[in-house]
This record gives structure tokens, sequence and C-alpha cells, in this order.
């Protein structure tokens, strides 16, 4: 099983219609990380970033 950590990220910026613009970025994780772990992961990106944290997923991929 594969798995991967989704982040959104908020850019500051509103489109057309006054919705905030989102960023999406997918980083392949060890299939050993925890929970935990990924959390850590985020906030220490978080604390890099230039763009404001919105949400975090574990994303499994298995074969079927």
């Amino acid at each position: 099983m594969e798995k991967a950590l989704r982040i959104v990220w908020a850019t500051g910026e509103v489109d057309e219609n006054g919705n905030p613009v989102t960023r999406r970025q997918t980083i392949s994780v060890s299939p050993n990380a925890t929970a935990q772990d990924l959390a850590n992961a985020v906030n220490a990106l978080d604390s890099l970033s230039s763009y404001t944290y919105v949400s975090a997923q574990l994303v499994t991929y298995e074969t079927i």
C-alpha cells in the first residue's frame, strides 16, 4: 500500500468571484508514516511556507 500526504494551502488571493484561491500539494510518504508523523511534517512545512495551511489528508493507494 502506498501513502501520500495531500495539503491544501490558501494563497491569500481571491478569484473574480471573491472566492479564496487554494493550491494542493501531494507528497509521497513512507508506508510506515503515522498520522502524528504527518501532522508534525505539516506543521514544519507550514512554518516554512508563505501560504496559509488549510487542511491535510492522508491518502492511501491499494492495488486491486
